[in-house]
């Protein structure tokens, strides 16, 4: 066991040693920088229908310790899966004692592909995975309430549920898997009544969680407003669940084997025969196990509603961004589903066989009795034993094959290049500001504004030039994370000035109108000012409602400045009544690079 939770380790850790920080990464990372970190702002508010508090306290920490650096959330981010691989080992524990058998369902959980999308990015992991080890706890604690009737597990049950409640709102779902389990695991043992069994001996986790989820709710609905929960229609809920079963039935035998790229994003790619193939072993499977073991056919049905519960709260929260069909893809939001493939591995291999006198159809009779003839051959157990390892082993190689694939895809995102470069670049860009601007699309969308400009992201840096609304040399990133020079493209120019060649006379401290050729609507603009100066000082200058103060320089000169605002004239100021320039010419517009 030991060996085979090292194993995965090591390949988690190379998986996270090929990744950086991306897209929400950077923009929680700049709102912990720059909101209070206990603040409601901060931990709950506008988070697209989330409520993960404890998820963005831990992002909050790590990044004030420690800003644009991958290593130390790679190291969280592998300890978080030690942690998670233990909770899954000591819930399987509890399902089958210490047997070889074990194995199986830990290798399952530990190799499975289920978890690739929500473990290789850190905004998905930092829920994804707290919520496989509440999952794993809450569940092995309720078994041994339910058999032992000690009350400490209800403790430390409803302690784990609101502790995961605080990193994922998919945590809602754990309470009632973990009472169905435990009713399912009780109606193997031949109990009568097993629903009514599973709630009398663990009625104190029961009704604690229930009071932990009545107080959640109301936090939750207080928290986040109902417009951002989402406002999917049926059908797009419907395109995304029909999606997302060819996507995570391949999943369950080690696929899907092919990935695409989506802008340097994996995305599953199995093909139409590979589906196909799944689904049949998955329902040859199901078939030959509700034949083989009392209670089964209660457990797949278990393993499917959590997932079609999954896959709706997914639905209603993302189906209507547009993407549903890519999300599913992504393998993002099948972390729980990871262990509930496990567990079900490991209660098949617990639940009593039906023997063959039992009562139940001729299809049962006979499955019975041609496996009970097998199993009493010492030849025949022997096959089973080897059909089943040989089966584990198949699936850990399918894993670690589609594995290595998601990864040779995840190497032509760009965002890691693009932030070492940008570094660099920043770091020898010497003393004069930069204008702020927005990074690259592929390291925060544009949507996220303002949290995309360079100012919020490369903050934190000590090696860079100072981040201004005014300079005297324009430059801007380009895709790459590349310093070049930039220009302003297009726009609006500045009308000739009624002063000859002065163009606009700006001195004696009174300001300007200095008129455009056409209006402007709001936007961020960049306005480049040809002056001439006859000393060292500064202006202010007005766009709209925006002020820009900048230094000008004795001589002939060029002015970048950034507004976001709009408008008909530009108002000079001079910052002291000796101060006396002639803004020649000018224009309005786009940075754009040269």
């Amino acid at each position: 066991m030991a060996l085979l939770i090292l194993s995965q380790l090591v390949v988690r850790a190379w998986m996270a040693a090929q990744r950086e920080l991306f897209q929400d990464d950077f923009l929680y990372g700049s709102q912990a920088l720059e909101m209070p970190l206990f603040s409601a702002e901060y931990l709950v508010e506008d988070r697209g229908g989330h409520f993960m508090p404890g998820a963005m306290l831990l992002h909050g920490i790590l990044y004030r310790l420690f800003p644009l650096e991958w290593g130390p959330f790679a190291v969280v981010l592998v300890a978080l899966q030690a942690a998670a691989a233990l909770a899954v080992l000591r819930l399987l524990r509890v399902l089958l004692g210490d047997r070889p058998r074990l194995l199986v369902p830990l290798a399952v959980y530990l190799f499975s592909p289920l978890i690739l999308g929500a473990y290789v990015w850190w905004a998905a992991a930092m829920n994804s995975l707290p919520l496989q080890i509440g999952l794993a706890w809450v569940a092995a604690d309720a078994v041994l309430l339910v058999r032992s009737r000690r009350r400490r597990y209800a403790v430390t049950g409803a302690l784990a549920l609101v502790a995961t409640l605080l990193f994922y709102e998919r945590a809602v779902l754990i309470v009632p898997f973990a009472f169905l389990l435990t009713a399912v695991l009780l109606h193997g043992e031949g109990v009568a009544a097993p629903i009514r069994e599973a709630w009398t001996r663990g009625r104190a986790l029961w009704i604690g969680s229930a009071a932990v989820l009545a107080g959640w709710f109301f936090t939750f609905t207080l928290a986040v407003p109902s417009e951002a929960v989402g406002s999917a229609t049926l059908a797009q809920i419907g395109q995304l669940t029909s999606i997302t079963v060819r996507s995570f039935v391949p999943a369950l035998f080690g696929g899907p084997w092919r990935w695409a790229d989506i802008a340097g994003s994996p995305a599953a790619d199995p093909s139409p025969t590979a589906v196909t193939v799944s689904v049949v072993l998955l329902s040859l499977l199901v078939g030959w196990t509700v034949l083989r073991r009392r209670g089964a056919a209660w457990m797949w049905m278990l393993a499917a509603g959590y997932f079609l519960a999954g896959t709706l709260l997914v639905g209603a929260g993302r189906a209507a961004f547009g993407v549903s069909s890519v999300l599913p893809l992504a393998y993002r939001y099948f972390a729980a589903e990871a262990v509930i493939a496990a567990v079900v591995v490991a209660v098949l291999l617990v639940l009593p066989l039906h023997h063959p006198g039992e009562g139940g159809s001729r299809t049962r009779v006979v499955a019975g009795r041609v496996a009970d003839g097998i199993a009493r051959r010492p030849a025949g157990a022997r096959a089973a034993r080897t059909a089943l390892a040989l089966s584990t082993v198949a699936f850990v190689a399918s894993s670690l094959w589609t594995t290595v694939g998601y990864m040779d895809v995840w190497e032509n995102e760009p965002s890691r290049p693009y932030l070492a470069t940008a570094k660099d670049s920043l770091a020898a860009a010497g003393e004069e500001p930069l204008l702020d601007q927005p990074v690259a699309d592929h390291l925060v969308w544009s949507l996220m504004t303002p949290w995309n400009e360079a100012s919020k992201v490369f903050g934190p840096l000590e090696d860079r030039p100072a981040f201004a609304r005014s300079t005297h040399e324009l430059r801007m990133l380009d895709d790459t994370g590349r310093m070049r020079p930039a220009i302003v493209d297009g726009g609006i120019r500045l009308a000739p000035g009624p002063d000859g060649g002065c163009g606009w006379a700006v001195s004696g401290g009174r300001a300007v109108d200095v008129s455009l050729d056409a209006p402007l609507f709001a936007w961020v603009w960049t306005a480049e000012l040809d002056y001439e100066a006859d000393r060292d000082g500064t202006i202010s200058v007005t766009l709209g409602s925006d002020t820009v103060e900048a230094p000008v320089r004795q001589g002939s000169n060029t002015l970048y400045l950034r507004f976001i605002s709009g408008g008909d004239e530009l108002v000079v100021t001079p910052g002291s009544d000796d101060l006396g320039l002639c803004v020649r010419e000018g224009v309005v517009g786009n940075i754009a690079l040269r």
